[in-house]
This record gives structure tokens, C-alpha cells and sequence, in this order.
């Protein structure tokens, strides 16, 4: 046998299914083969309420900065802009992996969002122990609010193994479909923080109604102290 014989990568074929969490975990390339191969609404279903309740968590530990009952508010408010940003996104999703030249059907493209959203679910989840560890021991809503923003970002950073797993199965032709309407559902859910505030803070009786506000603004004010002047952030 010629040792010096180039190797040859295995193929997508060659990869087991496994469409649990620890799947789309370990191997995303497997989770994105059961995708194609058996991809149902059940599949969907644990992977969307998966990527809710990291959401929650997340939310609970960045909650706690303010006491056990903004905490409880945030986990809820974590959970709904989880579930309402995806939902707003869902025709996003179809249109845009279409363009792409998805051969996937609405049922696994349903499939692969959910995962993407459990991807960064499970990430929240891992990385809410650090948040709660800051929240309850800072006293500084910038630093929290900054803090909160960088550990979210990273988990969006690996949201997207899932989509780039589907290529290797030639579902996908390209990822850019997928980008495009990931970026589109980062954007909407920074804008549903901005539509539940305040997150750190109990709105105060007196407050003035929440004004329509641009998600960078709403968190420029958070840094600078102003959003929580007025109601709290």
C-alpha cells in the first residue's frame, strides 16, 4: 500500500445521523445529515424550545442584577424574544435559503433555523453562569450591559455551524441564504430587547411611557446611564 496515496476526506454519506443536542453539538455535519434524511416537525420542535429555554436562562442570570424579580421578568422576556423573533423570521428563512438554491424542503428549512437557534441556545446557557457570576457581584449597569452584549455575540459567532454543516450534504449550494436571514434575526431580536425594556432594572411607577427607540440607541442610553434615569433599563 503506497503510504504517500492522498487522502481522501469521507463523505457526507459515510456520517452517521444524529439529530440530538449532543449531535448538534459534537458533530453538526451528523445533525445536518438527519436534517436531510429525517427532518420532521418533531426534530424542529425540540430544537426551537431547546434554543427558548437557553434564551430564558440566559436572560434569568442577566436578571439577577437587579434581584430575584427582575431576574424571573427577564427569564420570560428572554424566552419571548427567542420565540417571536424566530417567528417573525420564519418567512425570512424560506425566501432567503430558496435564493440560496436550497433543495430542503419548508419542514427542514424549519429544521435548520431551530437548530441554529438551539446552537446558540445551548451556548446562553453555558455561558449564563459567568453573566450571573458578574450581575450579582457589579454594581455598574455599563459594564453588565456591555458584559451581556459580548457573551450573547459569542454564542451567535457559533450559531451558524448547523448551516454550514448542510453544505457538506449538498442541501445548501451556499450559506449565504442562511447568513442573510440570520443576520436578519439578530437584528430583529436586538430590537425586541429594545421593545421589552427595561431588562435590568423595575420600571418605576412614575416612568414615562417607553418611546419608540433604535436598538443602538436604546443601548448607547444603557451605557451612558440615561435609559435607566428615566425608567430604567
Amino acid at each position: 500500500m503506497d503510504n504517500n496515496a492522498p487522502q481522501t476526506a469521507p463523505s457526507a454519506t459515510t456520517v452517521a445521523a444524529d439529530c440530538s443536542l449532543a449531535g448538534l453539538l459534537k458533530s453538526p455535519a451528523s445533525f445536518a445529515i438527519g436534517i436531510c434524511r429525517d427532518g420532521n416537525l418533531s426534530i424542529f420542535v425540540r430544537a426551537f424550545m431547546t434554543g427558548v429555554a437557553g434564551h430564558a436562562l440566559f436572560g434569568l442570570a442577566a436578571g439577577f442584577f437587579a434581584g430575584p424579580l427582575v431576574a424571573l421578568m427577564d427569564a420570560i422576556k428572554g424566552a419571548g424574544i427567542a420565540f417571536f423573533a424566530f417567528a417573525l423570521c420564519i418567512p425570512s428563512l424560506y425566501v432567503f435559503s430558496c435564493i440560496a438554491g436550497t433543495t430542503l424542503s419548508f419542514v427542514q428549512l424549519l429544521t435548520a433555523g431551530g437548530a441554529c437557534l438551539a446552537m446558540s441556545g445551548l451556548l446562553m446557557a453555558a455561558l449564563a453562569p459567568v453573566l450571573w457570576l458578574f450581575a450579582v457581584s457589579s454594581a455598574s449597569v455599563a459594564f453588565v450591559t456591555v458584559l451581556t452584549f459580548a457573551l450573547a455575540f459569542v454564542a451567535v459567532f457559533f450559531a451558524l455551524r448547523p448551516a454550514k454543516a448542510l453544505m457538506t450534504t449538498g442541501a445548501l449550494r451556499s450559506t449565504a441564504g442562511m447568513r442573510i436571514w440570520f443576520a436578519i434575526l439578530v437584528v430583529v431580536s436586538l430590537q425586541m430587547v429594545t421593545l421589552l425594556r427595561p431588562m435590568l432594572a423595575v420600571r418605576k411607577p412614575d416612568a414615562e411611557p417607553a418611546k419608540k427607540c433604535f436598538f443602538l440607541t436604546h443601548f448607547f442610553d444603557a451605557i451612558s446611564g440615561d435609559d435607566v434615569q428615566r425608567e430604567g433599563r
